[in-house]
């Protein structure tokens, strides 16, 4: 049975979609949560992501939230719960380059020498970090069935971003020479974003063995327009614990779109609970 079990996973890790295989990514977590009362949680996470290849840094963050178990049969194979959190991150944006022209066949984002060779005007914007503070509502049934447990999860996401400025280089070719570069400050204003995440997640419970499986499925629907899906989520891995207080979950997850919130791709996932 176990491996059998351990077979199966391998082959839906195998069997992901492998869109945008460029990028690669690490996300780790750190994690705590506490009793402090009957069905009633508290929590602390810090978080850090890798992109590019696991070169550059994605993000940092650290939350705390509050949950809270509202309903749970007596045979305890049904239960709902909600939680609120509050997360403070910080968000790295590279250096980008913009064609500044009319043709509309030459991309953004290119390599600085592909513009200076062909002589096309083009700004260079600068590296920068944006703060954003973000607030989650969410609402979880959770269903066992024999070794199997399933479980819906309605997310709703508040992200406030704050305003930001960096530098922004203008290249620009004229009368058959480069102009000087001049230098010149440019930025973003304050935003922000709400979503609703939909999440369905299966779980195999082995009996005597610390190691389970699970596979979950996230879509993301914007709220500031009329529910447009934003992108998805695949993940698959498996968790386990020892003495019951330390948890561990190492998992795939693929995210099939980018947004201005997070790059798509593939991330190796590894994650850490302490539960006293």
């Amino acid at each position: 049975m176990r491996r059998s079990l351990y077979i199966a996973v391998v082959c839906i890790l195998a069997s992901m979609p492998m869109v945008a295989q460029s990028t690669w990514g690490l996300r780790t977590s750190v994690g705590t949560e506490k009793k402090i009362g009957k069905g009633l949680d508290a929590g602390f996470e810090v978080k850090y992501h890798l992109t590019d290849n696991f070169k550059n840094t994605d993000r940092w963050s650290v939350g705390a939230s509050l949950s809270k178990r509202l309903y749970r049969n007596e045979a305890k194979t049904f239960s709902v719960k909600a939680g609120l959190g509050y997360k403070y991150m910080n968000v790295y944006t590279g250096w980008t380059t913009k064609y500044k022209g009319d043709r509309t066949d030459i991309e953004d984002g290119l390599d600085k020498d592909y513009y200076i060779s062909n002589k096309f005007n083009f700004n260079v914007l600068d590296s920068y970090v944006d703060t954003r503070h973000r607030i989650t509502a969410y609402a979880q049934a959770s269903a066992e069935m024999g070794k199997f447990k399933i479980s819906f999860r309605e997310s709703y996401q508040f992200t406030h971003t704050d305003s930001v400025s960096y530098s922004k280089d203008k290249y620009r070719y004229k009368n058959g020479k480069w102009k000087d570069v001049e230098t010149e400050m440019d930025g973003k204003s304050a935003s922000d974003k709400s979503m609703l995440r939909s999440k369905i997640s299966v779980d195999y419970n082995i009996p005597h063995w610390k190691y389970d499986p699970f596979v979950s499925y996230e879509l993301f629907n914007s709220l500031d327009k009329a529910f447009e899906v934003q992108k998805s989520r695949i993940t698959a891995g498996v968790d386990f614990s020892f003495n019951k207080k330390h948890n561990f979950e190492v998992a795939y997850m693929w995210q099939n779109q980018h947004d201005d919130d997070e790059p798509a791709g593939s991330f190796i996932c590894l994650d850490y609970k302490f539960t006293f």
